[in-house]
């Protein structure tokens, strides 16, 4: 991982950016780690889902859907 790629993770939320599909939630979103893909979500989304350490998917299921 480049430090690019360890800035990107600790403040895109900051800016409403989410990684869209994290390593480890293949199991949740359905797709393999894709360290590339980042979906705006504004930031207030974006925080609320980075500080719980949840995907977009599951923050879909718990306050959306």
């Amino acid at each position: 991982q480049t430090p690019e790629f360890e800035w990107m993770k600790d403040n895109a939320h900051k800016y409403g950016f989410i990684l869209r599909y994290p390593e480890g939630k293949e199991h949740i979103t359905g797709y393999m780690c894709e360290p590339w893909h980042y979906r705006y979500v504004g930031k207030e989304v974006a925080k609320e889902i980075y500080e719980m350490g949840i995907t977009f998917d599951e923050y879909y299921e718990l306050f959306i859907k």
